[in-house]
């Protein structure tokens, strides 16, 4: 008999300003600034490497069709973390994200204000720890203004599952 194999999707791991799984602050951040998310430990032992990312951005003021947010992401080993990023959600400077792999970009689609773009994409994660960073790229819009957690960054572990 033959086997097959599915994607098994486990509980999302969010970060976003509030009720979430760990605090990235979007609110504000202007062009050419960035962020580093709060750490998150993802436990000891076996854990998934494949995830899943979903990201919603909105501009509070009219972006310009193609400006956008890259997301980058951080791994730690407990003692050692890329980019020499903090464990605490913080400002995150141009050369720390310099030396963090960008997971993908997130695209104005329109020029409306408080209009979410949502963009997804795959990543690798192998590290005990991780933390995501965002950096707003627009030309001189600023993300939203709201603590309503419009904006935000998902991570789905995605595992094989063989029947």
């Amino acid at each position: 008999m033959a086997t097959k194999f599915y994607c098994a999707r486990e509980t999302p791991i969010v970060f976003r300003e509030s009720t979430g799984d760990a605090v990235l602050t979007f609110k504000n951040l202007n062009l050419g600034e960035g962020r580093i998310s709060a750490r998150f430990d993802r436990g000891a032992g076996s854990k998934p490497l494949l995830y899943k990312w979903k990201a919603s951005v909105a501009w509070e003021t009219a972006p310009s069709v193609g400006e956008y947010a890259e997301f980058v992401l951080a791994e730690s080993d407990g003692t050692i973390v890329d980019g020499t990023v903090g464990t605490a959600d913080a400002a995150m400077t141009a050369g720390q994200m310099s030396n963090l792999p960008s997971i993908g970009l997130v695209k104005a689609q329109t020029t409306d204000t408080h209009t979410l773009f949502v963009k997804s994409g795959y990543c690798l994660i192998s590290e005990q720890y991780f933390s995501v960073g965002v950096w707003n790229a627009s030309t001189g819009d600023r993300l939203e203004n709201t603590t309503g957690n419009v904006c935000l960054i998902s991570f789905t572990p995605v595992v094989d599952e063989s029947q």
